[in-house]
């Protein structure tokens, strides 16, 4: 990749993710557990976001609700 294209990490990161990585930071806790929380909420808006546009294409089924199970899985924190 160009280094004119490239983005720095900083930049790949939203505001919201950014205000949370500051949050988690001055409660103390370890760059390691940061990463691993941000990188899940990323990981399953992006799934969250691919689910929804194939809905809206398709409309072959109602839009997927989250389940109770989903719901304890993103309070585990």
């Amino acid at each position: 990749m160009s280094r004119g294209r490239h983005r720095a990490s900083f930049h790949q990161v939203s505001e919201f993710n950014r205000g949370r990585i500051a949050a988690y930071r001055d409660c103390g806790s370890s760059f390691r557990k940061i990463n691993q929380r941000v990188a899940t909420l990323m990981r399953n808006c992006h799934c969250w976001m691919q689910e929804e546009t194939t809905n809206q294409r398709t409309r072959s089924h109602p839009p997927r609700s989250i389940t109770a199970l989903d719901d304890r899985r993103m309070c585990t924190w």
